[in-house]
């Protein structure tokens, strides 16, 4: 009885240590294909006023570090307490032959909901920012 005992567990421990020590698939996942990055706005325009669910466009320009760089998204920052955006851009992993920094432009559009002054802060630098005030009626 006791060597029956005996040759369970060691069966077990056995079966435990097998399965545990197999592999996962999941072990290497693919490697990432872009990368993305902070960037910094250069212009920003589009007016200065509006009214109540009007839209409103701005055009942005910005600078990628390369001719492979591309607007991905605006993200949420804030400025010595106020809040504004900065630009997210995603450049491929796979080396890029258009080694020159650019300067792109994409759009932001709001949409007010209530009447007053607004800022809309850009990202110029790490510190700074371009301000752009819009009066809504």
């Amino acid at each position: 009885m006791k060597r029956f005992k005996l040759q369970s567990i060691a069966l077990i421990v056995f079966f435990v240590t097998i399965l545990s020590s197999c592999s996962s698939d999941n072990d290497n996942p693919e490697a990432p294909t872009v990368v993305y990055k902070s960037a910094f706005a250069t212009e920003v325009t589009g007016p200065t006023t509006g009214k109540v669910g009007q839209e409103l466009t701005y055009s942005i320009g910005f600078t990628v570090e390369n001719g492979c760089g591309e607007f991905n998204r605006f993200t949420d920052v804030e400025f010595n307490k106020l809040s504004g955006f900065q630009i997210e851009a995603k450049y491929p992993v796979a080396t890029c032959t258009r080694l020159e920094p650019q300067t792109i432009r994409t759009l932001y559009k709001i949409k007010p909901t209530t009447k007053g002054t607004f800022y809309l802060r850009i990202a110029k630098s790490e510190t700074e920012y371009i301000s752009t005030t819009v009066v809504i009626d």
